[in-house]
């Protein structure tokens, strides 16, 4: 996951098509769509403490192959891109500068049902400090709800995830990450978000990241 601080604008030609702004059902479906180069979803971010607008960035597909979707993220402020790297379950395993052995735990295990729970244990390193961190992530699928965002009116698993990480040569400097995940897979993808960030206990940061608009490319 990219941080408030990296803002970017995208430019994403060739995108010929939205999809609806409303997409339903009466229940979910426990598989998820195929995913396609061109694909791409535009997102809000919110401080939830001080309630102002933080930025707003798009995630686009620019590459698909047997083990991994990378994409393309744009920052609408900053006008900086970067690109992130996930396995098929939307795990990242690059984010930037950092790498994620085998995954960050961030993704969704597929088919979704209600009480379903995971765990992952990982190592993060980033190239540019040569700093490393340990890490393990408890994922849980809370509900099964339906979300309205700009976007539309999805059919959505609601998943809580708490997360874990120390410094590989200081364990006593923790953060720990709380985040909860509506993920519709009628469009492989997750409507929204939010992510609480503690250090040493205390609150750094707490955003929400919301779907205002997606599409796909014909």
């Amino acid at each position: 996951m990219i941080r408030p601080g990296l803002v970017l604008l995208a430019v994403l030609a060739g995108i010929a098509a939205v999809w609806p702004p409303v997409v339903s059902a009466q229940s979910p479906d426990t598989t998820a769509a195929e995913v396609r180069v061109g694909d791409w979803w535009t997102y809000d971010r919110k401080d939830e403490i001080t309630g102002l607008p933080v930025d707003t960035f798009t995630s686009a597909v620019t590459e698909i192959s047997a083990a991994a979707i990378a994409t393309k993220l744009a920052f609408r402020d900053t006008h900086r891109t970067g690109m992130v790297v996930f396995d098929h379950d939307w795990n990242r395993t690059r984010n930037g500068q950092r790498t994620y052995k085998p995954n960050d735990g961030h993704g969704v295990r597929l088919p979704l049902m209600v009480g379903n729970e995971w765990r992952t244990e990982f190592e993060e390193r980033n190239a540019q400090s040569g700093t490393s961190m340990k890490g393990v992530s408890l994922s849980k699928v809370a509900a099964q709800e339906m979300l309205a965002t700009p976007a539309g009116t999805f059919e959505t698993f609601r998943i809580e995830r708490q997360v874990k990480q120390f410094n590989a040569a200081d364990p006593s400097r923790a953060t720990e990450l709380q985040f909860v995940l509506w993920f519709a897979p009628q469009i492989n993808h997750w409507v929204r978000r939010t992510e609480l960030t503690k250090v040493q206990t205390h609150t750094l940061e707490n955003t929400s990241d919301e779907l205002t608009a997606l599409g796909r490319k014909q």
